[in-house]
C-alpha cells in the first residue's frame, strides 16, 4: 500500500513507497559516470530522482519505461528543488497497486458516484434498453468504466473522470425528460447518455498514467466511432432488439458532438439527440 505522497515530502526525509516513472534520462557527471534522472509521481505531484550508482542507473534505464510502477528506497535532498537520491529502485506488476493513487484522480468519491450511475440505470424500463443496459455493464465492466478517463487534457481527464462526466450528462438528460414530459423518449436518451461516452475505453490507455491515445484511438475515430462499434456489437446479443431502436440510439451515439468539425459522425436530427448533445456540452463547459 502507498503510504507516502510527493506533496508530503520534505528535505531530509527517508523515502520507501511506490511511484509511478514520467520520465527517464540518462546523465553524464563531470567525471564520466553515468547517472540516471528519474521523474517519479503521484496523483499529488511529481518530484526528480537521481541513480548516482552508473551500473544500476544504467540498468534501469534499459529495463524501465514510462508509466511503470516502482517501488522506490531513498533519501530527500534540496538542489534545484526537491530531489530523491534513490539507492533501490524496483519495478512492481500494477495487479499489487491502486492505479489512481499514481495519476490525477476524481476527488468524488467512486463508489457513491457508481452507486447514483446504477440508480440511474434501473430508471431505464423498455426491455431491450433495459437488456442491453444489463449486458453491458456488469460487475467486471463497471470496475473498468468507474476508473477510466474521459479525456487526456480537455475536461474530466482523470482516473474516474469517465464515470462523473457520464453521471453529470444522465442528470441533466434527466432534468430535460421532467420538462419535455411525454414529448421525448426518456428511456432511449438515458441509454444514449449512459452509452454516448463508452468508447473513452479504448481511445485512450486507461492503464497508463498519463491517458495517451491508442493506436485505435489515433487510426478509428476516436471514441465516436469505437463505441458505436461496441454498442452495436452489444445489440446484437439482445434477442428481439427493433430495428427502429437500434438505429436512434445509434444516432444518438455518432451524434453526440453535435457539429461535424467537433468530431460527430452526423448532427443531431431527434429531439434525444439534441439534448444529449447539449448535455454532454454542458458537463464539458461548465
Amino acid at each position: 500500500m502507498k503510504n507516502q505522497w510527493v506533496n508530503t515530502l520534505r528535505s531530509g526525509d527517508n523515502v520507501s513507497s511506490y511511484f509511478g516513472v514520467f520520465d527517464l534520462n540518462i546523465g553524464t557527471t563531470k567525471t564520466g559516470a553515468k547517472f540516471l534522472k528519474i521523474r517519479l509521481g503521484d496523483r499529488t505531484g511529481t518530484v526528480e530522482g537521481r541513480v548516482w550508482d552508473s551500473a544500476l542507473a544504467e540498468d534501469l534505464y534499459q529495463t524501465l519505461a514510462l508509466g511503470d510502477i516502482v517501488i522506490v528506497q531513498g533519501t530527500v535532498t534540496e538542489f534545484n528543488g526537491l530531489q530523491v537520491n534513490l539507492d533501490t529502485c524496483i519495478k512492481v506488476e500494477k495487479e499489487h497497486v491502486e492505479l489512481n493513487d499514481f495519476r490525477p484522480c476524481t476527488e468524488k468519491d467512486i463508489a457513491v458516484m457508481l452507486d447514483d450511475f446504477t440508480e440511474l440505470l434501473a430508471k431505464v424500463t423498455t426491455p431491450p434498453l433495459k437488456g442491453l443496459l444489463e449486458i453491458i455493464f456488469d460487475t467486471d465492466f463497471l470496475t473498468k468504466f468507474s476508473t477510466a478517463t474521459a479525456a487526456k487534457t480537455i475536461h474530466h481527464a482523470y482516473g474516474g473522470g469517465l464515470l462523473e462526466h457520464t453521471l453529470e450528462v444522465m442528470h441533466y438528460c434527466c432534468q430535460v425528460c421532467e420538462i419535455q414530459g411525454e414529448g421525448i423518449n426518456r428511456d432511449l436518451l438515458l441509454t444514449g447518455a449512459a452509452l454516448h461516452d463508452i468508447g473513452k475505453l479504448w481511445e485512450y490507455n486507461q492503464e497508463g498514467l498519463s491517458f495517451n491515445k491508442t493506436e485505435e484511438g489515433k487510426l478509428l475515430g476516436g471514441h465516436v466511432i469505437l463505441g458505436y462499434d461496441f454498442v452495436r456489437k452489444k445489440i446484437g446479443l439482445v434477442k428481439g432488439f427493433p430495428k427502429k431502436l437500434a438505429l436512434h440510439l445509434s444516432h444518438l451515439i455518432l451524434s453526440h458532438h453535435g457539429q461535424k468539425e467537433w468530431g460527430a459522425v452526423e448532427e443531431p436530427h431527434t429531439l434525444e439527440a439534441v439534448a444529449l448533445h447539449y448535455a454532454d456540452l454542458l458537463s464539458a463547459r461548465v
